[in-house]
């Protein structure tokens, strides 16, 4: 099996649609990228110029984004029609969160014969993304097969009749093989990873898959009238089980789907009792539903299972209808009846705003406000039984048809045709020849495409070509700048399976925070007892604390290792001060970390009341463009009984980070694995050099390349190496 992924954060509709637009008129006007890519000009005729133009590079490639900016606008004081400086001008407002001027300074570039075509590419998209509020497209996009693994190829069999399907947020995915009795992890080239057989014991056609936030595993499986659990990091010892065949309580006959709520209690559709039984963590007998009662007829085939929107939502594949429950079994309505032909697996999408619904040979999505059908995807082939269908953590969907034992990857038409935003975030060539390269991978919804491998990347330098010709019987050596394919590449990590962590609390500083000050210390202190769960001394954690008072400050710098308690318990205890100013506090947060690593994240403890009209010097967009641009998650950790603000929802989702109460039942350690394990479409590779560095006075550029079904991603960036 060899194909091809694309995340984990996906914007609103009405970001998608209006980049959506923008991508299909790309896609069809623009002209395809030549193999070869060209950065503008190096060469300036003033020493001065070279010479902070040098110093500003490097000062980019190490995140100091802001000294950056002054020695870019220095070298446009020497050389003002040097298009290589203003570019960079542009790129460091980028990373900066100004996105308004980074347009200004490319948008003129754009023009010119000469500009780089991932150049046009980059500012359509920019453009795109920053007309958010400009209104939706009317229904769902539609998908289309990018990649499908078959199950059988001729005499090799890998896995028969998969039946449930669960992503990982590395881009690969569990299936749940019912006719080859075993689960499979798959990567998103398609390669299988690992074979689960259930041990000595076995697995007993497992049919339904599902997932806690700290990775334990639950498989129903049909013949066995029982539920494995595997717990997170054990998957090939003998699992626990719990239920047992019968009628009784807590008994199963024939369990299909399985579905787990935000509290973490397991839903099981007990198909041949007719009902769904509802089960602890642990995998005790809680409660069971679904029998006739009053206007509800009773479930009679319960084929799919989802937690979503507060309700579980239970597909009927006889009733063809979604039938609506409280987590206490109490019925609540009734939907799409009529419209369904057999539905059978249901999955969460949008952030839980609505279903995907597998329907026989066909993919539809429920949406839980309108409560409306929308068609996804229709299979060519009539006969197909699609059982399941997920979204992964790139964006695609994946659907199992069970009777062709194979699974679909699709991928929304307009996205396919756009491809990949590549982004080379920093050159480190400290000891060159050695040269290391970090790229950022999203789709072009701003998505991190995660799971790629060495084999998904190409990387070329640019370097000085010798050839010799016959000219008139003269031979003539000519000197070309090509780019050439670089040497002993390396793939030395990706974002996604870094254990590197570094966190900075932001504190609130208001008056408000009087009466949450306890409240402050017992959220702070639960969250630290989160990340050292299971990690020796926190050795490959950083924390830090800065405050957003009225003069913001950084109270402890990042230090890795166990934190110090009592100090950040110290500096919560600080006097108020009014007005306090989070937008500083934030963007104070936010440099502290820069350069960004892949797991580095800002953590705002507060009351949530924050008033965008009270910021000063800087906007809650440019914020928001910081934080994403530099690869910076945004927590929140919410105290007291206030809605959060809307300025807070705006950067959590924006930056794929979330909002938590500090009083949930569960305490913060869904926060401590949210920060831990988030998607990310960050890579660090690493190459030999065969450039000539000019004594670390020569500007030295780098392509990058990204392949993955059917799509790719480029850009090309200059580097200076160490003066010799």
């Amino acid at each position: 099996m060899n194909s091809k992924p694309r995340s984990a954060r996906r914007p609103g509709p009405a970001f998608r649609a209006a980049l959506l637009r923008g991508l299909i008129a790309l896609a069809l006007l623009a002209p395809a990228a030549p193999a070869v890519f060209a950065q503008f000009p190096s060469g300036l005729d003033s020493p001065g110029a070279t010479e902070q133009l040098r110093l500003g590079v490097q000062a980019y490639h190490r995140g100091r984004y802001a000294e950056a900016l002054l020695l870019f606008e220095k070298t446009l004081a020497y050389a003002p029609d040097s298009a290589l400086c203003r570019y960079w001008l542009g790129r460091a407002y980028y990373k900066a969160g100004y996105e308004a001027t980074a347009l200004r300074a490319w948008e003129p570039l754009a023009l010119r014969p000469d500009a780089p075509p991932e150049l046009s590419a980059k500012i359509e998209a920019l453009r795109a993304s920053r007309s958010f509020g400009s209104g939706g497209l009317s229904g769902e996009p539609r998908y289309v097969e990018a990649a499908r693994f078959e199950g059988i190829k001729g005499k090799q069999q890998f896995f028969q009749r998969p039946s449930a399907l669960l992503p990982n947020k590395d881009g690969s995915f569990y299936v749940a093989a019912h006719g080859s009795n075993e689960l499979l992890l798959i990567d998103p080239n398609g390669v299988i990873r690992e074979r689960v057989t259930g041990g000595l014991r076995g697995l007993d056609r497992p049919f339904g898959l599902a997932s806690l936030p700290d990775g334990t595993l639950f498989i129903t499986e049909f013949n066995g009238d029982r539920v494995a659990r595997l717990p997170a990091g054990d998957r090939l010892g003998a699992p626990a089980v719990f239920g047992a065949k019968g009628r009784g309580e807590g008994q199963l006959l024939g369990p299909q789907s399985v579905a787990c709520d935000a509290d973490g209690y397991i839903y099981v559709g007990d198909y041949g009792n007719a009902r769904v039984v509802k089960f602890d963590p642990e995998g005790r007998f809680i409660l069971s539903f679904g029998a006739k009662d009053g206007d509800f007829p009773g479930l009679a085939s319960p084929s799919g299972i989802v937690a979503a929107g507060g309700a579980i939502y239970v597909a009927d594949s006889f009733r063809r209808a979604l039938y609506a429950f409280d987590p206490s079994g109490n019925y609540l309505g009734a939907h799409a009846e009529g419209e369904l032909r057999a539905p059978e697996g249901l999955a969460p999408w949008k952030g839980g705003a609505a279903i995907l619904v597998a329907d026989t040979d066909r993919i539809l999505s429920f949406d839980l406000a309108t409560e409306t059908l929308s068609p996804l995807y229709q299979a060519p082939d009539k006969k197909a039984r699609i059982v399941s269908v997920v979204a992964d953590h790139n964006g695609n969907l994946l659907a199992a048809d069970f009777d062709a034992s194979a699974v679909s990857v699709l991928t929304e038409s307009p996205l396919l045709a756009a491809g990949y935003e590549l982004e080379i975030e920093r050159i480190v060539s400290d000891s060159f020849p050695r040269v290391l390269v970090d790229v950022s991978v999203k789709d072009r919804t701003g998505a991190p495409v995660v799971g790629l491998g060495l084999a998904n990347f190409h990387l070329a330098e640019r370097t000085k070509v010798s050839t010799k010709s016959d000219e008139g019987g003269k031979t003539v050596l000519k000197i070309e700048e090509k780019l050439v394919p670089v040497e002993k590449l390396e793939l030395l990590g990706t974002g996604t399976l870094t254990t590197s962590l570094r966190v900075l609390i932001l504190a609130e500083r208001s008056p408000a925070m009087a009466p949450q000050r306890e409240a402050a210390r017992a959220a702070l202190a639960d969250l630290a007892a989160a990340l050292s769960a299971g990690r020796a001394g926190l050795s490959a954690t950083s924390l830090g604390l800065a405050s957003a008072g009225k003069s913001p400050a950084l109270e402890l710098p990042l230090k890795a290792g166990a934190p110090d308690l009592p100090a950040y318990l110290r500096a919560l205890a600080s006097p108020a001060s009014e007005p306090g100013r989070f937008d500083l506090g934030l963007r104070l947060a936010a440099t502290s970390l820069l350069p960004a690593e892949p797991r580095d994240a800002v953590v705002y403890v507060g009351t949530g009341i924050v008033e965008e009209a009270s910021f000063a010097g800087t906007t809650l967009s440019e914020l928001g463009a910081l934080l994403e641009n530099s690869g910076i998650r945004f927590f929140g950790v919410i105290l007291g009984s206030a809605a959060p603000s809307p300025a807070l929802r705006y950067l959590a989702e924006r930056t794929g980070g979330a909002l938590y109460a500090a009083s949930r039942a569960r305490g913060l350690g869904d926060l401590a694995a949210e920060l831990r394990g988030g998607a990310s479409g960050r890579y660090r590779l690493a190459f030999e050099s065969k450039a000539d560095s000019g004594f670390g006075r020569a500007y030295l550029g780098v392509a990058a390349e990204a392949y993955l079904y059917k799509k790719s991603g480029r850009e090309e960036l200059g580097y200076y190496a160490p003066l010799r």
